[in-house]
């Protein structure tokens, strides 16, 4: 998504991008770590609460997390072009 990110900013300056940029980075890292933390806590809940296996529970919930981490970042996509062009 980073480099989709710096091929949408094709043609901006270097002044004009860096909050879009700096937006997208923070925002990647952010939505990386709540994923990670939510995808532990849900193998937890499933496992103890919902009596499922180990393997099955881990593997519904990294599939999960990937699908909601995949759609938060292409959120954080566009804010960040529009950010950009706000700012131009």
């Amino acid at each position: 998504m980073f480099f989709f990110l710096l091929l949408g900013l094709n043609g901006y300056s270097g002044k004009q991008a860096e909050p879009g940029l700096i937006l997208f980075i923070v925002w990647i890292l952010l939505v990386s770590l709540l994923t990670g933390i939510l995808s532990v806590v849900t193998t937890n809940y499933l496992t103890t609460n919902k009596s499922m296996n180990f393997w099955v529970g881990s593997l519904i919930s990294i599939l999960l997390f990937c699908i909601v981490g995949a759609a938060f970042s292409v959120v954080g996509w566009f804010v960040s072009l529009f950010l950009s062009e706000a700012l131009r």
